[in-house]
């Protein structure tokens, strides 16, 4: 072998196990992956989400009693909640990861 290649090779062999290794792989939409911590639920995330305060956001947007009483029922925050779709998307998103690692401790323990 040529001095050239054996550079080449020897590069080869020293960066990529270096560099490869850090990567971060992303499989699907919302699912990470990488060597050292195998499989799990990415979590993006949010930009300040400001705490959904329900009495001052029912004072300021209802304009009699039924409508008031409407917008403090907890059920009904995905009508009056700004970022009820976003909390709600984080909170999924939690409930998997926290699945995975119930599932990821049971498989330790078997092992």
């Amino acid at each position: 072998m040529k001095l050239k290649e054996k550079i080449i090779v020897f590069l080869l062999l020293a960066v990529v196990p270096i560099f490869g290794c850090a990567q971060i792989y992303n499989p699907l939409p919302g699912l990470c992956y990488s060597d050292k911590t195998g499989s799990y639920v990415c979590l993006n995330k949010p930009i300040d989400i400001p705490e959904y305060d329900r009495g001052k956001t029912c004072v300021m947007y209802t304009q009699n009693e039924e409508e008031w009483l409407l917008c403090m029922d907890s059920d009904n925050d995905h009508i009056y909640d700004p970022y009820y779709e976003i909390r709600e998307e984080i909170r999924k998103r939690l409930d998997q990861e926290q699945k995975l690692r119930q599932i990821d401790l049971r498989i330790n323990n078997i092992a």
